[in-house]
């Protein structure tokens, strides 16, 4: 064993013995830890946990929807049924799919926390253009500009697997 690893591992030997002589008080893990501080830290974490989850199913929900309505475009025309793309919405999000000529929509709204997903397919040029967005509120008007689908202002897009970036 090198000479310096030695002294590393009587040197932390030593430094924890020292602290067991006078009984140096160490902090347990935040999970071990009680009070309303720590209380409040893990009720934040969980929150956040769960947040980062119901987005997650979300997207893969909203790029499913997108990839099945365009696929279902070139085969006739889009649908205003998800059992007929495969599809379910998750059991803690209420979905809204909404169909008109050349457009269709799914919104899906969790149960807790104020986020909202929505997801538009939309035919230009008879071409289907899609898109899937993150906000809060009831979200507005879609933005067409140059062959590309666009959020509604004040909402952030989400990242479609499977899909084609467009740029």
């Amino acid at each position: 064993m090198p000479v310096a690893l030695r002294w590393s591992v009587v040197s932390l030997l030593g430094l924890l013995g020292l602290a067991g002589l006078v009984q140096l008080p160490l902090a347990p893990p935040l999970a071990m830890r009680t009070g309303a501080d720590t209380d409040q830290v893990l009720a934040d974490l969980a929150n956040q946990e769960a947040d980062q989850e119901t987005a997650e199913r979300a997207t893969q929900l909203l790029s499913r929807f997108v990839g099945g309505e365009i696929t279902r475009y070139f085969w006739g025309g889009f649908t205003g049924y998800l059992d007929v793309l495969g599809l379910e919405p998750p059991p803690d999000m209420e979905s809204t799919l909404s169909e008109v000529p050349g457009m269709v929509q799914l919104l899906l709204v969790p149960r807790h926390g104020d986020r909202r997903f929505v997801a538009r397919v939309q035919a230009v040029d008879n071409v289907p253009r899609g898109v899937a967005c993150s906000g809060v509120g009831e979200p507005g008007r879609f933005i067409h500009d140059a062959n590309l689908l666009q959020c509604p202002e004040g909402w952030s897009p989400l990242r479609l697997s499977g899909l084609p970036r467009q740029r």
